[in-house]
This record gives structure tokens, C-alpha cells and sequence, in this order.
């Protein structure tokens, strides 16, 4: 009995410790990084299948906007040219090889990863709203976080990787990690802050295309 009340004071006196340590995590978090509200950026990406176990690796450029714009041009790879625009409503794949164009909504998978990654970029701070702050540190002039969702049932993420540089603020690494063993790394390079033009957002190339829609 005595030992059982022991544990229960012992417990009583950590749990405060514990809790006051999760929010300074989540403040250096926010101190890591600063905001932009436009950027244009190299980047490469791997995929990688746990069903199949294999990776796919591309590379290309990006554009990033606020509220919620982008645009990445994969422009190396074996699928060849393949673009992706979003302007805040829709999401339309273009794929050049194929002579295909596929539109997405906004809640489409696809989207909502992309959406995420240009989050991470712009302003990581807002998923403090989502997921929490598991580990950070910082080694090489680099800090490193991890994240994990505060409400498991209603996201497929397991967690997200972060990895900034010290000196410029800017996100350099971005890990998503799924519960199903899947993950999407992006790697950022040649970071430029400039004011991107609103229509580079929206698909305008002329053609004969293939137009699918999907829900």
C-alpha cells in the first residue's frame, strides 16, 4: 500500500515537469524559423513504397505564395516534365509526356501533402496548430524537429521531419513519414525571396490535351 501511494506522489510531481517541457519545446520551435510570404526554390524528392520497396527520386524548381499558392515543376525524372499548379481552389496536374491534364480538388491526398510541405516553407509555425513538437536539437549549424499529430485517428501521418538552417532561416529537409510505412523527403536549395506573379498559379498552356477531372 505505501508502495502503491509512493508511486502515485511520484507520478503527481513529475506530470507538471512534463508538461511545462512541452511547451518550451513548442517555443523553440517557433524561434527556429522565420516567415515568408514568397519564395522560389530548387528542390529534389524522394518517394519511397514500403509495398513495393523502392524510391523514386526527382527534381525540378518551385514557387511558393502565400495564402496557400505554389506551383513545383518536376523537371527531372523519368516521367519527364510533370507541374503541378495550385492558386488557393484547384489543383491541376500537367503531364507532358502524356499530353494529360488531371484537376483535383482540395481535399484530394496529393494535394494535402504539397499544401503541407508548402506550409512547412512559408510559415511552420501554423502546424503548431496540427502536431506537436516530439524532439528537437540542433548539431552542425542545423536544427532538427520532429513532429507528430495531435490527433492520430484523423490524419494518415505518423510524422514529419524538419531540418533548418541555422543561419538563413530556411528550411532545408522535409520528411513526411506515413503510418502505413510509406515517406516523402524534399531536400531545398538556392532559396530566393521575390515577390511571385499570382497567374503563375493557375495552368494556362495551350494544347491538345487529355482533361480529366477528379473529386
Amino acid at each position: 500500500m505505501i508502495r502503491i501511494v509512493f508511486v502515485m506522489a511520484l507520478s503527481l510531481l513529475t506530470l507538471p515537469l512534463a508538461q511545462a517541457a512541452e511547451p518550451k519545446l513548442q517555443d523553440k520551435y517557433a524561434e527556429i524559423f522565420s516567415t515568408v510570404d514568397h519564395l522560389a526554390v530548387d528542390f529534389s524528392q524522394t518517394t519511397y513504397k514500403k509495398l513495393r520497396d523502392r524510391s523514386t527520386i526527382r527534381s525540378g524548381n518551385a514557387y511558393f505564395s502565400k495564402p496557400g499558392m505554389f506551383r513545383w515543376n518536376f523537371t527531372e525524372g523519368k516521367a519527364g516534365l510533370e507541374e503541378y499548379y495550385f492558386n488557393g481552389e484547384k489543383l491541376t496536374q500537367y503531364r507532358e509526356k502524356d499530353k494529360l491534364v488531371n484537376h483535383y480538388n482540395t481535399n484530394a491526398s496529393l494535394a494535402r501533402e504539397l499544401q503541407e510541405v508548402v506550409n512547412l516553407v512559408l510559415d511552420p509555425r501554423a502546424l503548431l496548430s496540427r502536431y506537436k513538437v516530439k524532439e528537437i536539437k540542433t548539431q552542425s549549424g542545423h536544427t532538427q524537429a520532429i513532429l507528430i499529430p495531435l490527433q492520430r485517428e484523423s490524419t494518415d501521418v505518423d510524422s514529419i521531419f524538419v531540418k533548418v538552417s541555422d543561419v538563413k532561416k530556411f528550411v532545408e529537409e522535409v520528411q513526411i513519414f506515413y503510418i502505413d510505412g510509406n515517406y516523402t523527403q524534399f531536400a531545398f536549395k538556392n532559396p530566393v525571396n521575390k515577390t511571385n506573379d499570382s497567374k503563375i498559379f493557375t495552368f494556362s498552356r495551350q494544347g491538345n490535351f487529355t482533361i480529366r477531372h477528379h473529386g
